[in-house]
């Protein structure tokens, strides 16, 4: 049964983990667990059906969950695995669901950074053309029958309706085919894709919130497996796996390989390759020396989420007047093309 991700929202995951973990924690069978779950998701739902047959038929929980990888992740499956070698299956249940919760607000504070913009702008642009597409060719006529000389915003007014009205349907057909054709390559490319996730993080702010929140993600996954005694080489390959711009996760499957080639610690590999900031790295050298780096890492995931939080917010506040002195400066530009050779004409006759 094939179900992708994408059509499972992360805070779905994150309350079917928290009802397992409830379930669990209160002396309910694994099967009875599953069997118990409510999703109000169709393909969760689906999902759960597949995954109680195949408790059904043998296979642990672990096991079960590694079948829809897909929908549920690496890390989770590893997890999950943990917990029951460990038996505190209940526990990482727990943190699982506020991994995928912390993963949902993240997506619905970046969706609020650039959905309201992208919106705006849009408007924007959308009011700039139909003002010179209905408004400029009465004003185009009105001055080429007067013959007068025009001031340069209503130069670049008129040069922008003829461009608009030769060009404008080509350009709308191209800017569909080149985002349904770069939406596709992304999914179905590796090398499209590694390339554009090369490209995020190289843009301002965006490419910032990008690497700290893979910071995040490297971090909460190193310090679950740690903390379920998985050997650190292992658990750095799999916790690489967590990292989803590509870009970024073939840096951090090179830590490994990093250390093992020049016998370094593990802060000074993750300083060498700019994996972490200054101040985490600080945090895994006193981690390294009193034996606790699975407390370090996990102090040092709540300490960049929090980071995290801060500069989305910090990005939606700032966006919104950058928007409005943009709108101003149409709105400006629009009326000095307009008025200014009406007032030279007013001018000139009296």
């Amino acid at each position: 049964m094939m179900i992708f991700r994408h059509t499972i929202s992360t805070q779905e995951i994150s309350t079917l983990f928290l009802q397992m973990a409830y379930l669990l924690d209160s002396g309910v069978g694994v099967l009875e667990c599953m069997q118990s779950v409510q999703p109000t998701h169709k393909a969760l739902a689906r999902v759960i059906d597949d995954i109680c047959q195949n408790l059904q038929h043998g296979l642990n929980l672990a096991q079960s969950f590694e079948k829809h990888k897909a929908v549920f992740g690496e890390l989770s499956c590893v997890l999950l695995s943990l917990g029951q070698q460990s038996g505190n299956l209940s526990s990482v249940l727990f943190e699982l669901s506020e991994y995928f919760k912390k993963r949902a607000q993240s997506k619905v504070l970046i969706t609020k950074a650039l959905l309201y913009p992208t919106l705006v702008l849009c408007a924007m642009v959308a009011a700039f053309l139909a003002i010179i597409w209905f408004v400029i060719p009465p004003f185009m006529v009105l001055f080429s029958e007067l013959g007068t000389s025009l001031p340069f915003y209503t130069r670049t007014l008129l040069w922008l309706y003829e461009f608009a009205h030769t060009f404008g349907l080509l350009i709308v057909f191209a800017s569909l085919i080149i985002v349904l054709f770069s939406t596709l390559a992304y999914r179905h490319n590796p090398a499209f894709r590694y390339r554009f996730d090369i490209l995020t993080l190289r843009l301002p702010l965006i490419g910032t919130l990008i690497t700290s929140q893979e910071r995040y993600r490297f971090s909460f996954a190193l310090s679950c497996m740690l903390r379920g005694a998985m050997p650190l080489d292992k658990a750095l390959l799999l916790a690489a796996k967590s990292v989803q711009n590509r870009a970024l996760q073939k840096r951090y499957h090179a830590l490994l390989e990093y250390i093992q080639s020049s016998a370094a610690p593990l802060s000074q590999a993750l300083e060498a390759l700019d994996l972490l900031d200054s101040i985490s790295i600080t945090l895994v050298r006193a981690g390294e020396k009193s034996a606790k780096l699975p407390q370090i890492f996990e102090s040092i995931a709540q300490n960049l989420q929090s980071h995290n939080t801060q500069k989305l917010d910090m990005l939606v506040r700032l966006i919104e007047p950058i928007l409005s002195l943009v709108m101003g400066a149409l709105i400006v530009f629009l009326a000095l093309g307009v008025f200014v050779p009406m007032w030279d004409m007013s001018a000139n006759v009296l």
